[in-house]
């Protein structure tokens, strides 16, 4: 089958590896952090991950030249080092001292920055590893895929270790998954060229190349708002319903509530993103804007959706309304993501070296995670002044609104996207 073809290559097999350990640590990362930060300032969540949004932004901006001395070969594995340290310290902090935002604070810097460098570095390097097209679209979905999947298997082993560990526990098996990524990454950089001058690429060199891509600025642009929101509704608004209203669901016999239920709507919408992710995988390697639009169109539709739940769902069938929407919603975003990450990738145009595609997606990085800081910082305003069913109803609004615009500023390239 096509979408896993890629998967025959040993070095393309390894990444995978490594990334589905890495991002499923990432996920146990996220449903942790959120939890501890709505149990401990509630509503103000949204700060948080505004700050976290803020490090990815900044680390993006200035990582290129900050790390560019470091041997690209070893770089991820640098960077997963990192991390681990980063990510330890809730763990010490609410073992043995106070519990206290700041800890988290940290953390989430941290872990923000780490981001922003894996990333770019993988996208570099990437092209240059897989050159056949069709089969690079299909590792990107691939690799798309790994990432989805986690939120399937994350949140499963962050709720079934929240039955035996306290959740701050749950920062040390995140430390452990960035140790293990970190290894098995070694060989994949041992596969990365000798690395380009210092003033090859960054931040910098991304605007350039972007000046004369007009289809990718606009729909960046469509991702920057998309994304502001569903932060808002999946990442702020989701937990503080849970938590405050004490929602809960029998399922077979167990009672899904609190940290769980988050954690179960989290899988739910990893299943069916993961199942796009494979049919998307399985399409030859297109840039179809018609295609990518409506995809961000049915997510932005799933948003709007879930205000349904706190506005009209009866307090017992509160989760099944939000789990439905999720699913919904899950389900579009695969058709704009992966062929917007071909796209950052082809950046620059034929031939072009691995600075072009990282240092563009430095840009991508910048732009999504300005929107996502922005969505963090107005959030618990929105919450106090609507509270949280109408602002997931005008978030999902606003989403739908951005998609609209896209198919209006994009129409007269159509024809033009191959």
């Amino acid at each position: 089958m096509r979408a896993f073809a890629p998967l025959s290559e040993p070095i393309i097999a390894r990444l995978w590896t490594a990334m589905a350990v890495f991002t499923t640590g990432d996920e146990l990362f996220r449903v942790a952090l959120i939890w501890l930060a709505v149990e401990t300032v509630g509503r103000d969540v949204g700060y948080l991950g505004a700050l976290q949004s803020g490090a990815v932004l900044v680390g993006a901006m200035f990582g290129g030249a900050l790390t560019a001395f470091l041997d690209q070969k070893r770089a991820l594995t640098i960077y997963c080092i990192f991390g681990a340290a980063c990510t330890v310290v809730p763990f010490l902090v609410w073992q043995f001292g106070t519990p206290a935002f700041l800890a988290l604070a940290f953390t989430a810097v941290g872990v923000g920055s780490l981001r922003a460098q894996i990333e770019p570095t993988l996208q570099g390097n990437l092209p240059l590893l897989v050159k056949n097209r069709d089969v690079l679209f299909a590792t990107n979905a691939l690799l798309e895929g790994t990432r989805r999947l986690a939120r399937v298997t994350g949140p499963m082993i962050a709720a079934a270790l929240a039955l035996v560990l306290a959740v701050h526990q749950i920062f040390v098996i995140h430390m452990l998954t960035l140790l293990i990524a970190g290894w098995l990454l070694l060989a994949v950089g041992a596969q990365f060229p000798e690395r380009e001058p210092r003033d090859a690429g960054g931040f910098t060199l991304g605007l350039k190349i972007l000046r004369d891509e007009p289809v990718l600025k606009r729909l960046l642009a469509v991702k920057t708002v998309t994304d502001g929101a569903w932060v808002i509704v999946i990442a702020h608004a989701f937990p503080v319903v849970v938590e405050s209203s004490g929602a809960a669901w029998s399922l077979l016999g167990f009672d899904i509530s609190g940290v769980a239920a988050y954690g179960f709507g989290i899988a739910v919408y990893g299943v069916a993103n993961s199942c796009s992710t494979v049919a998307v995988g399985a399409l030859p390697a297109s840039l179809s804007l018609r295609r990518m639009l409506a995809g961000t169109t049915v997510m932005s539709a799933g948003l709007t959706l879930m205000a349904a739940a706190p506005l009209l769902a009866p307090p017992d069938q509160l989760l099944q309304y939000f789990y439905v929407a999720i699913g919904l919603c899950a389900f579009g975003s695969p058709f704009f993501d992966i062929p917007l990450t071909f796209h950052v990738q082809m950046s620059g145009g034929p031939g072009a070296p691995r600075a072009a595609a990282s240092s563009v997606h430095r840009v991508r990085l910048v732009v999504s995670f300005g929107g996502i800081m922005l969505a963090g910082l107005i959030s618990p305003t929105l919450f106090a002044a609507f509270g949280p069913g109408h602002t997931i109803l005008v978030s999902g609004i606003v989403a739908l609104a951005a998609c609209a615009m896209g198919f209006w500023m994009l129409a007269p390239y159509q024809r033009s996207i191959k």
